[in-house]
C-alpha cells in the first residue's frame, strides 16, 4: 500500500460494554480485534493513530451508567474525552453491540461538546446494522462504515481530510445536506486477506487483557484473539451477518501466515492460548485439516468460540482438532424442532449431531450447544421437544448447554420482520429497549412468541438449564465434583464454571466500586 501524502491523526475509540444488573455472563471482556485491524490499516497507509480502549484501560471499574439497572465496565464518557489529543483530525467511535449504544451515544455527544470541530465517524456491528438510527440520534457523526472497515476507514479519513464528497465511498451511510440518510453501494468483501496488515496490538492495552487472563471462551490463561477466515455463507434469520457482511465465506488467508502471526504473539507476549473469532470455521474440510496440522506445531491450546456447523465434521476431524491443541468447541444447534430449523434457515440435522457429541467427548473436547427459545412461532411443545433432546445430549456426554432467550438483533431478518409487524417500535425508548435486549438477563426476558409469555420464558429457559445439568450430573456425578473444584481453585473451564465465576466477579466489582465511592 502506498503512503498518503497528507497523513491525518486518527483517534479510534472503543466504547465500554453495558451490563444489566441481573445479567449473567461467562465472557468478562476481550481485546478489540476490530480496532487493532483498523489501526494497522491506517498506519500502513501513513496515518497516525491513537487508541482509546475504554474497557482495556480499566478492567475493574463497574459503575452505574445513568440508566436504571445498567452498569458500564471501563472508562466513563468524561474519562474518554479527557484522553482525546487536541491535535486529532478525525475521531472514530466503534460500537460493536447494539445494547451498548445508549452509552456510546452519550460518549459521542460528550466528545462533540469538547471537540466540536473534529469530524467523527462510527463503525462496528451496531453502526453497520442501523446507520440511519445512529446518524439521526447522533448527527455529529459524519458517516457510518458498514461491514468490513479497513479499506472504508482509509477512504473516509482521506475524503474528510481533503474536503471531498462522501458519495463515491462504497459501504457507508451519511446525512446529506437535506438531513436525509444516504447509503452508498455495498463494499465488496476483501478477497485477499493476506494483503491486510496484522492487527496493531502495540498501541492497545493488550497486556492488560493478557495479564488478567481474559478471553471469549477461555479464562485464566494468556489468550490472544485471531482470525483465520472471514464471513459466513449461511442466512440464519436470527443473525445479522447476512445483511451486514454479505453471505460469503473467505478462506483466502494462508495458513502458514496465520501460524507465523501466532508465533509472533507467543514470542512477544507469552501467549498460551489462541481464540479464532471466525464466524464459520467449519466450511472446508481440507482447509480445517491443514489448519490443524500447522497450528498443532505451536504447542499452545486454541479454539473457535463461535458455533461450528457439522456438515464437514467427522470423528477423525474432531480427533485431529484435539491433537492439534483444540480443547473446546460449540455445536451450532439452536433447536431440535424441524419446523423451527426450517424457519430459521439453519438446515441442521440434530440426530447427526449426537454421534459427533459422543466422538468429541471421547477424544477429550469440552463441548457445548446453544438453544434459543421465545422465537416467533415457537410453541410450548417445541420447548418440551428440546427438553427431551437436552437429556439425550447430556447422556451423550455434552459438557454445556445454554438455553437463551431469543434476542432480535438489529440487522437480522427476524428483527426486520418484527419491526414490520409493529412488535418492535423505533422512537422514544428504543435505545433503552436495545440496552436490555440481551440473551443473558433471566429477570427481564422477553418472549416473541404469541404462545409463550415473558414470565413463562424465564421459567422455560432456567428449567432447561436445570434439566440439562441435573441430567449430566446424574449420568456423570464426577463432573459435579469437577465443578466445585474449579470454582474453589478459580480455574473455570466449562461454560457453567465460567458463568458462575463471572457472576462472582461481577458481584465483587460492584461491591468494590460501591465501597470506593463511599470512601
Amino acid at each position: 500500500m502506498t503512503k498518503t501524502e497528507h497523513p491525518s491523526h486518527v483517534v479510534l475509540i472503543r466504547t465500554p460494554p453495558l451490563l444489566p444488573a441481573t445479567s449473567v455472563t461467562a465472557q468478562q471482556g476481550v481485546p478489540s480485534l476490530a480496532l487493532a485491524y483498523l489501526g494497522a490499516a491506517l498506519k500502513e497507509r501513513g496515518h497516525r493513530v491513537t487508541y482509546i480502549d475504554s474497557l482495556g484501560e480499566n478492567l475493574t471499574s463497574l459503575r452505574p451508567s445513568g440508566v436504571s439497572g445498567l452498569f458500564f465496565l471501563g472508562l466513563s464518557s468524561d474519562e474518554i474525552v479527557e484522553r482525546i489529543p487536541r491535535d486529532a483530525d478525525v475521531i472514530g467511535v466503534s460500537c460493536m453491540f447494539s445494547n451498548d449504544w445508549i452509552y456510546s451515544r452519550k460518549i459521542i455527544e460528550a466528545i462533540h461538546r469538547q471537540h466540536p470541530s473534529v469530524p467523527m465517524i462510527s463503525g462496528g456491528e451496531h453502526a453497520s446494522a442501523e446507520p440511519e438510527s445512529v446518524l439521526n440520534a447522533a448527527p455529529s457523526v459524519r458517516a457510518c462504515a458498514i461491514g468490513e472497515g479497513e479499506e472504508t476507514i482509509i477512504e473516509l479519513v482521506e475524503a474528510i481530510h481533503g474536503g471531498k464528497t462522501l458519495s463515491a465511498i462504497a459501504g457507508i451511510a451519511y446525512l446529506n445536506d437535506s438531513g436525509q440518510t444516504v447509503r452508498t453501494p455495498k463494499r465488496e468483501r476483501n478477497d485477499i486477506l493476506d494483503a491486510l496488515p496484522w492487527p496493531d496490538w502495540e498501541g492497545l492495552p493488550i497486556r492488560n487483557y493478557l495479564n488478567a487472563g481474559l478471553g471469549m471462551a477461555a479464562q485464566g490463561v494468556r489468550t490472544m484473539p485471531m482470525l483465520g477466515t472471514r464471513g459466513c455463507p449461511f442466512r440464519c434469520t436470527f443473525c445479522s451477518a447476512p445483511d451486514m457482511w454479505n453471505a460469503e465465506w473467505r478462506k483466502r488467508r494462508n495458513i502458514a501466515e496465520i501460524a507465523q502471526e501466532a508465533r509472533t504473539y507467543i514470542d512477544r507476549y507469552g501467549v498460551e492460548h489462541l481464540e479464532f473469532y471466525d464466524m464459520s470455521p467449519s466450511i472446508d474440510r481440507h482447509w480445517l485439516d491443514e489448519f490443524c496440522n500447522e497450528i498443532g506445531k505451536l504447542n499452545v491450546t486454541w479454539n473457535f468460540p463461535a458455533g461450528m456447523r457439522t456438515e464437514i465434521l467427522t470423528p477423525e476431524t474432531l480427533l485431529k482438532m484435539k491433537k492439534s491443541g483444540c480443547y473446546k468447541m460449540t455445536f451450532a444447534l439452536e433447536t431440535s424442532v424441524p419446523h423451527l430449523i426450517k424457519s430459521l434457515k439453519k438446515n441442521t440435522k440434530p440426530k447427526k449431531i449426537l454421534p459427533l457429541i459422543r466422538a468429541a467427548v471421547k477424544v477429550g473436547l469440552i463441548s457445548k450447544a446453544n438453544f434459543i427459545w421465545g422465537l416467533p412461532g415457537q410453541r410450548k411443545r417445541d420447548i418440551l421437544t428440546d427438553y427431551l433432546f437436552l437429556v439425550r445430549i447430556a447422556f451423550a456426554g455434552l459438557h454445556d448447554a445454554t438455553c437463551f432467550a431469543f434476542v432480535p438483533y438489529p440487522g437480522s431478518a427476524l428483527h426486520k420482520e418484527l419491526l414490520a409487524q409493529g412488535k418492535i417500535k423505533k422512537g422514544p425508548g428504543y435505545d433503552e429497549f436495545l440496552a436490555f435486549n440481551v440473551y443473558n438477563n433471566p429477570l427481564r426476558m422477553k418472549s416473541w412468541s404469541d404462545r409463550i409469555s415473558h414470565r413463562q420464558l424465564s421459567f422455560w429457559t432456567l428449567g432447561g438449564m436445570a434439566v440439562f445439568y441435573s441430567s449430566q450430573f446424574i449420568f456423570r456425578p464426577v463432573r459435579l465434583l469437577g465443578l466445585l473444584r474449579a470454582l474453589f481453585q478459580r480455574s473455570p473451564v466449562t461454560m457453567l464454571e465460567l458463568a458462575l465465576s463471572g457472576l462472582a466477579r461481577k458481584t465483587v466489582l460492584r461491591f468494590q466500586t460501591a465501597s470506593a465511592k463511599r470512601a
